[in-house]
Order: C-alpha cells, then structure tokens, then sequence
C-alpha cells in the first residue's frame, strides 16, 4: 500500500524557470571515463538564469583534470579546482564536496552530483522547481539505477524499492525527524543557507555514508526535504560488475545498520518476510505464494516508478540472499580493518 501511495504522490514535476544563482558541484577522483558526459549534459542545461558547474579533481591519478580542461577552455560557466590533501579526520568524498561548497556560498542553490551520472537538459531546473513548489529546503532525486550485469539486476532495484515500499514520502519531505529520511548523494539539492545553518559536510566529515548523514543533520536543523524520484532526469550506473558492486556496498552496509546485533535482527527479518515466504511457495504452501505475490507486486510498482526492469521483481529472494552476504561480508571485512574505497582506507 505504501509502495501505491508513494506511486501517485511522485508524479512528474513540470519545470518552472529558475531564476536564482545555482552553483552546481561535482567531486571527482579518477572519473575521466566519466565526467566528459556529465559535463556535456551540463553544458546544455535549461530554464537557469545563472548557474556554474564546478569540479574538484580530487587528487586523481588519471587524467580527469585533462578531460575537465577541455570544458573550462570553451565555456566561462565551467571551473576546475584542485583538491587539498586529505586530512585525517575526513573520508574522501566528504571533504571534497566541503571544499565545494566553500568556494560558492554566494549561490542561492547548492547541486551535488556524483560524476557517473547522467542528466536531461531540464533536469536542474526540474528538481529546483520541486523544491520550490513543495516548499522544501533540500531535495534529493534518486537517479534512475542502470543495471546489465547479473549482480547489477539483483541489488540496484533494491535501493529504491527499500525506500519507496517502507517510507511516506510525503510525510517524511515535512517531516524534521532524522528517522523518516531517505537520500542519495548521487543527486542532492540544498538550499545555501539550509546548508550552512546546519554544518553542511564538515557536520558528517566521518560518515561513510555521506548522503543520508548530510540529510538527517539538515533535518536535525529544522529542515524539511528528502527524496525523491528522479528517474525521470537523471541516471546512473554506480558499478560495472561484480567486484565493483560487492566492494562498493561492503564499504557501507556495515554502517548502514550501526552495530552487529542490529545486522543479525535485519538479516532475520528479510529472511522471514522474503525467503522463508518463497520457500513454503514452492512447497505448495497457498500462504507463500500470496506473500510472495504481494512483495513482488510492490516490486514491480517500485520499477515501473523508477523505469526498472519489471522481470527483476521475481527474483526478489535471490535479491535479498545476495543482499545479506553482502551485509555479513560487510561486517567481516570491516572487523578485519580491510574496507577502502578509490584506494583510500576507511
């Protein structure tokens, strides 16, 4: 029921004219097979009366600088700034979109984005005409999630399908309370002053996970926002195969449920909602089968919202077996002092 309200309370917003000074910001290490799209789809933006795009090389060992260059050359809105060394009591990420954030507090509106994402040429304007609209200090359109590999098909849909099926959007966007948040940080949306007001990344500069940490900290601030869906404008494929998916949510899924108790009573409950119902399905059990049908019924709403793949929601079970290795494996890796990420460790 949930994953239906949610449905028609996300419908498409039309975007508006925007004319406020928008600075758009994009952390970048070892991108250069990436950023070139996004910067071109930045380049043909739309409906903005004044904005920037700004990227800091985060002391990459490719040739991301180059590739950025070559847009700086030709178009007076682009920048390049070089990253400062990593202090000690920072992750990566955090402290690159806090150098960002630094060099463009005169603007009205701050625009995170994650340099393998890709945008439509309204696709600022529209997530800034919502924020307006429903009268929000942040916003965060989730991307749409491309999958091809095996892997990619099993766990991508489960990120939006885990807020879509379980969170009141609409709700949780006026609510203040950190617990009814949701965010990605592929796409974030913050108006300055909110920002500022509540620490903005130097608040959560040890936060593995950045996104919903920058959310809840706004939200702890007397801020109202959230997610929201934003397959519509942008896109993103955040692993390629297999080694890059496993490494990617181990570096977080050990964070993301605090301690290992809490990990072990998850894993339980997925287990009997999501697997056991499958397997007494398959064992002729009338009861299983009706479950199974109506998760992989919320499944199949969560894709059709997010312009997934609808075949994906039957396997729901192997989706949520492979999801709980990656949990268990999460922790031991973390016990063992082995998580990295972009070749720094965690």
């Amino acid at each position: 029921m949930n994953s239906l309200n949610n449905y028609f309370y996300l419908r498409p917003t039309k975007p508006r004219f925007v004319d406020s000074k928008t600075a758009i910001l994009i952390p970048a290490r070892d991108e250069e097979d990436n950023i070139k799209n996004l910067l071109s789809d930045l380049s043909e933006q739309i409906l903005l009366s004044d904005y920037s795009v700004t990227v800091l090389d985060d002391n990459s060992t490719d040739l991301t600088a180059d590739a950025v260059r070559s847009y700086v050359n030709r178009d007076e809105k682009f920048e390049l700034i070089s990253g400062k060394p990593l202090p000690h009591d920072w992750l990566g990420k955090n402290y690159a979109c806090h150098q960002l954030a630094i060099t463009k507090l005169d603007a009205n509106y701050l625009v995170f984005l994650d340099a393998d994402v890709r945008v439509s040429s309204d696709a600022i304007a529209t997530a800034l005409s919502e924020l307006q609209q429903k009268n929000l200090d942040f916003i965060s359109p989730y991307p749409r999630q491309i999958a091809k590999s095996w892997s990619e098909h099993l766990i991508q849909p489960l990120l939006q399908w885990s807020w879509l099926s379980t969170l009141p959007i609409k709700l949780a966007q006026k609510s203040s309370r950190p617990s009814l948040t949701a965010a990605n940080g592929q796409f974030f949306v913050v108006k300055t002053e909110a920002y500022i007001a509540s620490g903005g990344h130097k608040s959560i500069k040890g936060e593995v996970i950045d996104d919903m940490e920058l959310a809840k900290s706004l939200k702890r601030n007397g801020f109202k926002g959230g997610v929201t869906n934003g397959s519509r404008i942008a896109s993103c494929r955040m692993y390629q195969n297999w080694s890059q998916l496993r490494n990617g949510y181990q570096k977080s899924l050990w964070r993301a449920f605090k301690d290992i108790p809490n990990a072990i009573v998850l894993s339980l409950l997925l287990i009997v909602f999501f697997i056991y119902p499958a397997i007494e399905m398959l064992k002729g059990s009338l009861i299983g089968l009706v479950s199974y049908f109506l998760v992989v019924l919320s499944r199949m709403v969560t894709a059709k919202l997010s312009r997934g793949n609808l075949l994906a929601s039957f396997l729901h079970p192997l989706s949520i077996s492979l999801l709980i290795y990656l949990l268990i494996t999460s922790w031991i890796q973390h016990s063992r002092g082995n998580l990295a990420w972009k070749g720094r460790q965690l």
